[in-house]
């Protein structure tokens, strides 16, 4: 296939996390499903399996894969790995700030992934999400950011992975939307 035919091909942008983490409600904002920030945050179903959909991403045709974060899933993925982690382009990672409980499952999920991501899609970009950023929210000595990087950065410095990383909020759709490249 030469390099014209590359360029055709629809990007995959895949999130991952922990369940409950805010991944289709973030999917949401991004389809137009959300427009106005809630009063309270959404009770949504969880995600069964992988959903596919497909937005514009970038002006360009893009397929979105929203990884269902309960375990029996997680351990699907891990399991067959070449049927979830080809062609990857966009990583984003979601890390629910406020769930303090599960970090280190989260912390593990996220080491396994990234062992997948770096051999089926070597190039894909990875994106941090800190999502539940909610105005009402103020870090304390448990902040969860910080300990979350603090157990997955060595892994990627020693890799050489490049990462970028937002905090987002379904309170503020923008936080969204500026971590898709669709705001500035």
């Amino acid at each position: 296939m030469g390099n014209a035919e590359n360029e055709e091909l629809p990007i995959k942008l895949v999130i991952m996390g922990m369940e409950n983490a805010g991944k289709t409600t973030i999917l949401d904002v991004l389809t137009q499903k959300i427009n106005e920030p809630p009063n309270k945050p959404p009770s949504m179903t969880p995600t069964k399996g992988v959903e596919r959909s497909t937005i514009l991403f970038f002006q360009k045709e893009t397929k979105v894969w929203d990884f269902g974060g309960q375990e029996s899933y997680r351990n699907e993925y891990l399991a067959n790995p070449e049927k979830y982690f080809h062609t990857i382009s966009f990583f984003y990672y979601v890390v629910d700030i406020q769930d303090y409980y599960r970090l280190i499952q989260s912390v593990m999920y996220f080491h396994g992934v990234f062992n997948l991501i770096k051999k089926f899609s070597p190039e894909a970009k990875i994106i941090f999400l800190f999502h539940k950023m909610d105005p009402d929210y103020s870090p304390d000595e448990r902040n969860l950011k910080e300990k979350f990087l603090e157990k997955v950065e060595p892994v990627l410095k020693l890799n050489n992975m490049l990462y970028t990383m937002f905090d987002t909020t379904i309170f503020d759709l923008n936080s969204i939307r500026i971590a898709f490249g669709l705001e500035t």
